[in-house]
C-alpha cells in the first residue's frame, strides 16, 4: 500500500468514526423514543469500556429498558458479557466480549471501505476538511447536549 492509499484510508476511517459520533450525538440529543440499533450499544461499550445499563442508556440517548432488550440480543450473540460491578457485587457491568470487538472493527473497516470508494476522486485537504469540519460540528452538538442537560437538571 502507498502512501496515497494509507493518507486516503485513514481519512476514510476518521470521517467514518466521526460521522458515527455524530450520529450518536444527534440521537442523545433527540431523546427520541424509537429502539436503537443494539449495533449503537455495542459501539458505545468497545469505545468507552464496561458500563452499567443505565450509564449506556444516557449515553446513546435511549431508556435502560431499550438497552436491556439490545444488551439481551448481544449477550445471547456472545458479543457482550455481564460482569459483576467491583464496586457493587449486586450491580452487573455490560463489557464487549473479544468477538463483539472484532465484530466492531468489521464493521469499522466495512465502514472506512465504502467513504474510501467515495473519498477516492477527493483531494486529500479536502477529506481531511471534511473530517475536521464534521468533527467540530459534533463537538458543538454535544456541548450543546451537555448545555440543555445542564439547564434541564440533570440527566433524562
Amino acid at each position: 500500500m502507498d502512501n496515497d492509499d494509507r493518507s486516503l484510508l485513514l481519512a476514510a476511517d476518521r470521517i467514518g468514526q466521526e460521522i458515527g459520533r455524530l450520529v450518536r450525538a444527534l440521537t442523545h440529543l433527540k431523546r427520541h423514543q424509537a429502539d436503537l440499533a443494539a449495533a449503537h450499544v455495542l459501539a458505545h461499550l468497545a469505545e468507552t469500556g464496561p458500563q452499567r445499563v443505565g450509564a449506556i442508556a444516557y449515553a446513546v440517548g435511549t431508556d435502560p429498558s431499550t438497552v436491556s432488550r439490545q444488551v439481551a440480543v448481544l449477550v445471547a450473540a456472545g458479543l457482550v458479557e455481564r460482569r459483576a460491578d467491583p464496586d457493587d457485587g449486586r450491580a452487573q457491568m455490560l463489557a464487549v466480549t473479544e468477538a463483539g470487538l472484532r465484530c466492531c472493527e468489521e464493521g469499522r473497516r466495512k465502514r472506512a471501505e465504502l467513504l474510501t470508494e467515495v473519498l477516492s476522486r477527493w483531494p486529500d485537504e479536502s477529506r481531511q476538511r471534511l473530517a475536521e469540519l464534521i468533527g467540530r460540528f459534533a463537538d458543538d452538538v454535544q456541548e450543546l447536549d451537555r448545555q440543555v442537560t445542564s439547564r434541564s437538571g440533570g440527566e433524562t
